[in-house]
């Protein structure tokens, strides 16, 4: 019997976290025991509050040294517990933030550890002592190889959402845009994401100034950050601000989604792994035109389930987004083609059993 010590300090929510919350109910539908260490007053916290054992401490940055003591502390206390019951356990730290003080704290009380890396950037710290990596996407799991870590220790398992809850029947597209105010001969571009430096969303506004202003696409871009100011300054710059609405943070995503007729999403250098607002949008049929960069060409495969676009061209994007604007057919198909791939390929059902398959690797070459 074993149980895994799931660590995730991430504060707000993110595609991250959102992975964190659909693992952990997924192992424990598969009956795996399971407790997670997060930040004190997060989201995660506040979501996955009653659902299954929880751990929080104010962790105020990777050199608070009161912090990582007391999670010493209490991870030493937990393991001589678990022991006296004949559990296994094991460590699964699931973000950059805090990764090598987690594993070294466990790695020092002799415990598995498993990585789990999300984006396509350079791990920053040692691994060798790690006992597994699971990458979320080749590019991901290439950062594991050129860290030193075997490629027996490196599994690919790749982010998953719900697709059943993105899924829209006939009657959504119309009802969303009602809700939303909008016309039905709008075409509209969704956009969704933190608003933060090298997701590109400077590059979609720019790129929509290619366009007439009596023929511009509307533009709902959903999420927020510390660059939603600059942003907003820089669409009415442009002379935007009829066409750009700025929707904030969406506890539920779907209506902007089934309101569009296409999804950009094209950082310039954010080291993307696989996101997860592509791949929702993929989940509603929508097409996506994505950049090349990380994980992205990984499940964006041009032609075939969207277009891909170089990092930094505005311009190119606004022939992308004319193009499936234009081809109609086109458009429909790319988006049927994508629907198929993230059922296929990302379902959430999956996640599960493929990071159970890890842990067993890891604990039987333990034991």
């Amino acid at each position: 019997m074993f149980s895994v010590v799931h660590v995730e300090w991430g504060q707000n929510w993110s595609g991250g976290t959102q992975q964190v919350a659909l693992l952990l109910e997924g192992l424990k539908r598969l009956d795996i025991r399971g407790l997670l260490v997060c930040q004190e007053n997060s989201i995660l916290a506040e979501r996955m509050q009653n659902k299954l054992p929880l751990k929080t401490f104010n962790l105020i940055g990777e050199h608070d040294l009161v912090a990582w003591w007391r999670f010493r502390n209490w991870l030493k206390t937990f393991r001589t517990e678990q022991v006296s019951l004949k559990i296994h356990l094991l460590v699964h730290a699931h973000s950059r933030k805090g990764a090598f003080p987690t594993l070294l704290i466990a790695r020092l009380l002799k415990l598995p550890t498993i990585l789990h890396w999300r984006v396509a950037s350079p791990i920053r710290f040692p691994i060798k002592f790690v006992d597994a990596v699971i990458a979320v996407s080749e590019s991901a799991a290439r950062q594991a190889l050129k860290r030193g870590l075997p490629p027996e220790k490196i599994s690919v398992v790749r982010s998953s959402i719900d697709t059943k809850f993105f899924e829209p029947n006939s009657k959504v597209r119309e009802q969303a845009r009602e809700k939303l105010g909008l016309e039905n001969d709008e075409f509209v571009i969704a956009a969704v994401g933190r608003l933060v430096k090298g997701k590109g969303y400077d590059v979609l506004l720019r790129s929509l100034v290619n366009f007439p202003r009596s023929d511009c696409p509307t533009l709902l871009l959903a999420g927020d950050g510390n660059e939603r100011q600059q942003l907003e300054k820089l669409s009415n710059s442009l002379g935007l601000s009829q066409q750009v609405r700025f929707m904030g943070f969406q506890a539920d995503i779907r209506p902007v989604l089934w309101a569009a007729d296409v999804f950009v999403h094209v950082p310039t250098n954010f080291p993307e792994g696989t996101p997860n607002a592509i791949l929702e949008a993929m989940a509603t049929g929508l097409p996506v035109i994505g950049s090349k960069i990380g994980g992205i060409p990984e499940i964006v495969r041009d032609g075939e389930t969207g277009l891909l676009v170089p990092p930094d061209e505005p311009k190119a994007v606004a022939e992308a987004i004319n193009k499936l604007r234009q081809d109609k057919t086109l458009s429909e198909q790319l988006g049927r083609q994508a629907q198929a791939w993230v059922q296929e390929h990302h379902d959430a059902r999956q996640l599960p059993e493929k990071v159970f398959q890890v842990y067993s690797q890891v604990l039987a070459k333990r034991l």
